[in-house]
């Protein structure tokens, strides 16, 4: 998953006329009206019709200016933000009917600041190997308490017998996750976006997974639906494609000969839901197979099915999760629309059985149902990514399982 932050919160500011009616102000009180030091910026760049001054929400002065671009929307924001830097504003562009819109925000957007510490990186990367080591451990019947009990006794090769029992758990899944994040990180510089390395979120004996998965920060704007395309869908293709390759390498390994135990307790059964995709995958390396009850036996193609499962989880198209960013550069702020739409259509079937779909739009909630716009919001896809975000709209709804644990109650 990938975080970005819009200092205005994604909101375009809402515009007042200048009248004609106001009195001039004593010459002590006088504020310089921007507009004229910011039209001059805009010599060359954009053929202005109209222009008008007001207030964001949050008291920042905004000029808009209307007209028609002199040049590509993509070539020109870079040289409008620069002239706009040294005057103390950030520009916005966006399209309003036959016209192009140049918004100038009072003040410098600037993204977060987080320092990038690879002590940090490490040490969490470490911990969360050790956390989903003894996850994967678990799903072949070493449990916690019988860890504890033989490090009691001073027996410490245990550890090598719990390793080797959760290794193929846990690599598989890590492998996954930062890949998907490393897909992320790539775009994000290849753009020039600053981006921090990806955080592992180990979470100890209480997760199923032993962990929260990974997660990075953009620390500066993506501006324009290019930027944001690339940076968003990287890292859900990235993981899929190891995830696949790893049921797939799962698939023609050995199952354990017990039922998932973990699985067994948490739930009262060991059946998960399955995907067309991975049923269809089922069926040329497993006939005649329950393939349910074998993914869960086979801790590879279980990593990769939760690999899935996450990968969905970051397509959802809502806020700031990976398929936001995708809807929105498709299809701009009917994107809005569509994740209303997918959040109502989550609760409805969570409330009539599939429970675990409450979890779905919550996770969309908590990033914000509305994705906020680029900077540059003018610039449109090119045919190649536009034919790739439909495939991966499509490849959505192979992944996807209605409910992922049908023996879930109670959410």
């Amino acid at each position: 998953m990938s975080l970005s932050e819009s200092v205005y919160g994604g909101a375009q500011p809402e515009p007042q006329p200048q009248s004609a009616a106001t009195p001039t102000p004593r010459p002590a009180l006088h504020t310089p009206d921007p507009s004229d030091a910011l039209s001059r910026a805009l010599d060359g760049i954009l053929i202005i019709q109209s222009s008008q001054v007001g207030k964001h929400p949050r008291g920042a002065t905004v000029v808009v200016f209307q007209g028609k671009l002199m040049q590509d929307a993509e070539a020109a924001y870079p040289l409008v933000e620069e002239r706009f830097r040294k005057l103390g504003y950030t520009p916005m562009m966006e399209k309003r009917g036959e016209q192009d819109a140049i918004f100038a925000v009072e003040g410098i957007m600037s993204g977060r600041k987080i320092a990038d510490r690879p002590w940090l990186h490490l040490l969490l990367l470490v911990a969360t190997i050790i956390t989903t080591t003894l996850s994967g451990a678990q799903f072949t019947g070493i449990g916690i308490n019988g860890l504890m009990q033989q490090l009691s006794n001073g027996n410490f090769g245990y550890l090598w017998r719990v390793f080797t029992a959760g290794a193929p758990f846990a690599l598989t899944l890590l492998l996954i996750l930062g890949v998907h994040e490393m897909g992320h990180y790539i775009a994000a510089r290849r753009h020039g976006v600053s981006v921090t390395l990806p955080f592992f979120i180990p979470v100890p004996l209480i997760s199923l997974l032993g962990t929260l998965g990974a997660v990075i920060f953009i620390r500066s704007p993506l501006t324009n639906r290019k930027q944001l395309f690339d940076v968003g869908i990287s890292g859900p293709l990235a993981g899929f494609v190891v995830a696949l390759i790893a049921f797939i390498i799962g698939l023609n390994m050995k199952a354990s000969p017990t039922p998932n135990m973990v699985l067994m307790q948490a739930f009262g059964t060991d059946r998960i839901g399955m995907p067309i995709l991975l049923t269809a995958l089922g069926d040329i390396f497993r006939p005649n197979t329950n393939l349910s009850r074998f993914v869960t036996t086979q801790p590879i193609a279980f990593a990769a099915w939760f690999g899935m499962f996450l990968t969905v989880l970051n397509l959802i198209p809502m806020g700031q999760l990976d398929g936001g960013h995708v809807m929105y550069t498709l299809f701009g702020r009917a994107a809005w629309t569509i994740a209303y739409i997918a959040f109502a259509g989550l609760l409805v079937l969570g409330t009539l059985g599939f429970y675990s779909l409450i979890i779905y739009a919550l996770l969309g909630l908590m990033t914000g149902l509305r994705h906020p716009p680029p900077n540059n919001d003018i610039t449109p896809l090119d045919w190649r990514r536009r034919l790739l975000g439909y495939a991966t709209i499509l490849l959505f709804f192979l992944i996807v399982t209605p409910n992922p644990f049908p023996a879930m109650r109670g959410f």
